[in-house]
């Protein structure tokens, strides 16, 4: 009996050390914050983003506490439970959007190489009417998120593309696709399956400009264009786009927190195109320090995968001379060549 109760205690204990999480807040207007968690402040100095890591449970109460004493706390409770990721030893990212008294969920990326199994859910027998509400959730109550580090779940994505397929009335039909594209965020693979449900130019061409900001890689969609049959609208996306991957530098500046965790990603994986779309996603949402950006490349073994992504990272940089220095990050004279002939073009 005691040595049952012996394993049985190692056993709590041994799920008890697998459940812990890491929580990353940070403000996307740059407020310096400190949080308030089990009676104990973290960091002792206002940060622009915070760290706590090893917490145990799923459902925590937190208490934002501003530098700006002009700016009213935030006490809330949060879950360290996302459904459609492993929800043991995992970054659990929460942000505070810019403008706006609240946080908000934005992306769970792997803290450990171990990976928990999670169990499938039986839903054969769920009813008609339970589906369709679940749709309807999906395409108008998701969390929208301003910064989209993730894709919505797949199997929830052909659920409400399905459903919005099957809608005669085209007006209702862009109505939910407006919607759909409001509350979620999207893969280019899923960006593209949207914009062929819409069946005129002028409602396609507002789709795809709506669509950009919501997609998780925001590179190489110059062929969208070919999604529309006239010159002049062809032009008006060309001129959008072009525009859009203009306005990238402007963006949130990528916080220290995110850029610690996705090195320490990046270092763990053992090939280039596992990097470079990471990468490619993070380059879409944040513009980046000189710093950040050679962190990063280093990262890179050949000078191909460099290149593609130093031109990426050219519309994030927020000092675009700092590109300059960026084309030593490759090693062969053709591929420096190259990059000079991109910066002269783009400047």
């Amino acid at each position: 009996m005691k040595t049952f109760g012996f394993i049985l205690l190692l056993f709590f204990f041994f799920l008890y050390v697998q459940s812990q999480n890491n929580l990353i807040v940070f403000s996307e207007g740059l407020n310096k914050f400190q949080i308030e968690y089990h009676g104990k402040l973290y960091y002792s100095i206002p940060q622009t983003d915070v760290k706590i890591t090893q917490i145990p449970d799923h459902l925590i109460k937190v208490k934002i506490i501003f530098e700006d004493k002009n700016i009213s706390p935030i006490d809330t409770s949060i879950s360290l439970y996302h459904p459609s990721k492993p929800i043991q030893n995992q970054d659990i990212i929460y942000y505070i959007p810019k403008n706006k008294h609240l946080l908000k969920y934005l992306a769970t990326l792997p803290s450990s190489d171990l990976k928990p199994v999670i169990p499938e859910i039986d839903t054969s027998i769920q009813v008609k009417t339970k589906e369709e509400k679940n749709i309807q959730k999906i395409i108008f109550l998701n969390d929208t998120n301003n910064t989209c580090l993730q894709a919505i779940d797949s199997t929830d994505f052909n659920k409400a593309i399905q459903h919005i397929q099957k809608i005669p009335n085209q007006d209702r039909k862009i109505v939910l696709i407006e919607q759909f594209i409001k509350h979620n965020c999207f893969t280019q693979t899923q960006g593209q399956d949207i914009i062929s449900q819409v069946p005129f130019e002028v409602e396609k061409l507002k789709i795809m400009k709506l669509i950009l900001p919501k997609l998780t890689n925001v590179f190489d969609l110059w062929f969208w264009k070919d999604n529309l049959k006239y010159p002049i609208a062809q032009q008006a996306y060309t001129e959008f786009y072009a525009q859009y991957l203009q306005q990238i530098k402007n963006f949130p500046t990528l916080p220290d927190s995110l850029y610690k965790t996705y090195s320490n990603t990046l270092s763990k994986l053992d090939n280039d195109q596992s990097k470079s779309y990471l990468l490619k996603i993070l380059f879409s949402h944040f513009s980046l320090e000189f710093y950040q950006l050679e962190t990063f490349i280093k990262l890179i073994q050949h000078d191909q995968n460099k290149e593609e992504l130093l031109k990426y990272a050219y519309f994030s940089i927020k000092n675009k001379t700092d590109f300059e220095k960026a084309i030593d990050f490759v090693h062969f004279k053709e591929t420096k060549e190259r990059l000079k002939n991109f910066y002269d073009k783009q400047k």
